[in-house]
């Protein structure tokens, strides 16, 4: 790879999205992260001219419709592409609605600044001291003028012929591990991306769809959503998008341990699933045994939604990945009549709650025992098996 240090304006950046020159969904980069406040500090940044980190962009192999792809700087550039969108009249971004296809995001657009916060507000006869909203077709000439002069640090990469995708992707972990940092997912989600087990535990959970220049998960309506849609991991995502990557995530590890019916740490998923493609070979997709196992857990799961929905048996991330490899782990499904086995869950799931419990002595010390282990180092593999035994310990006493 070669680098050249080099700068592009506001209007650089408006000309390179009318012409379509720029892409800023290649296959490795996440969804639309940041929230509001922080595509409002990023603005404000810019009209203060202060800096703001590089922006890294590599030109695509020939062929490419695009003259470059974003590798880092996603989210800035977003929050520039809002703020502006087509809400002036000099300058527009043509085609911003392309990038952002949900109407939750779409909303955001031509949002509204501090007037405090930027230089004109002296001219715009707006005191200091009074805060006052103004939107980007609001400001003076002289100050929208400053504001597309703005240049933003822009590395270029040049990929040469001996370039290795993954060499990319460890750039791309390299350089965004501020703001929103890479996780573990996000490496495996964009280096196997295709992998057969991947893409089958996907299929589960949502259907992808192209939407102008955005990528669109459509949930699926099915056990698996129903049940994981309940985390609040989930239901704090920022988006659609954002939700169904945190599923995945969930489902493919507890897919895996499915498969091997053995917890493993996240370093070690990471490694595993990575080791056999250097090989040539990929992990097989869900087989039919394997799919029928996951759904009659989940599909058990989902009937006690009513009354499981608010407790924190399933909201909790940890609470809810023991439930579900316990049932999974030792067949309790199919082993415990149901009727009996939603009895004692529920059972379990209001002793969780109560901060006082009417359990017997011995049970309880299991209960506290359990707490115990779910409190630090969650996903550490030695507490996961002893969550697991706890809970059907409990599970057998109640």
């Amino acid at each position: 790879m070669r680098y050249k240090n080099s700068e592009m304006t506001i209007v650089n950046l408006i000309s390179y999205l009318n012409d379509e020159k720029l892409n800023l969904t290649p296959a490795f980069q996440r969804g639309h992260v940041w929230k509001l406040k922080d595509r409002r500090a990023l603005v404000r940044n810019v009209f203060l001219g202060r800096p703001i980190p590089a922006v890294f962009l590599y030109k695509e192999a020939a062929g490419s419709t695009y003259t470059y792809n974003i590798l880092d700087g996603k989210q800035r550039l977003e929050s520039l592409m809002l703020f502006i969108a087509d809400g002036h009249h000099a300058h527009k971004i043509k085609n911003w609605g392309n990038y952002f296809y949900e109407s939750n995001l779409k909303k955001d657009a031509r949002f509204q600044i501090d007037s405090s916060d930027y230089q004109a507000q002296r001219r715009a006869g707006v005191s200091p001291t009074k805060r006052g909203k103004v939107s980007f077709a609001d400001l003076p000439d002289e100050d929208v003028r400053e504001f597309m002069e703005y240049s933003i640090p822009t590395i270029e990469i040049s990929l040469t012929d001996d370039t290795h995708i993954d060499e990319m992707i460890s750039l791309f972990v390299d350089i965004n591990q501020q703001g929103e940092p890479v996780k573990r997912f996000d490496i495996v989600k964009a280096m196997y991306r295709e992998d057969p087990l991947m893409m089958s535990v996907f299929n589960l959970l949502a259907e992808q769809q192209k939407r102008k220049e955005d990528m669109l998960y459509k949930i699926r309506s099915s056990v698996f959503t129903r049940v994981l849609r309940q985390l609040q991991v989930v239901k704090n995502a920022s988006n659609q998008n954002a939700q169904v990557d945190r599923m995945w995530e969930r489902l493919l590890e507890i897919a895996l341990f499915a498969r091997h019916t053995k917890h493993r740490s996240a370093i070690a998923i990471l490694r595993d699933f990575i080791a056999p493609k250097s090989a040539g070979s990929k992990e097989p997709k869900l087989s039919g045994a394997e799919l029928a196992r996951l759904r009659a857990t989940f599909a058990f799961i989902a009937k006690l939604l009513p009354r499981l929905s608010e407790r924190r048996l399933l909201t909790d991330q940890t609470h809810s990945y023991t439930l579900i490899t316990a049932l999974i782990g030792m067949d309790l499904v199919r082993k415990i009549p149901k009727t009996t086995l939603t009895r004692k869950i529920l059972a379990f799931a209001e002793a969780l709650d109560a901060k006082q419990n009417k359990l017997p002595k011995a049970t309880a010390v299991k209960l506290e025992a359990y707490r115990a282990e779910s409190t630090k180092q969650t996903t550490h593999v030695s507490r996961r098996v002893e969550r697991d035994r706890l809970f059907a310990e409990i599970i057998e006493a109640l």
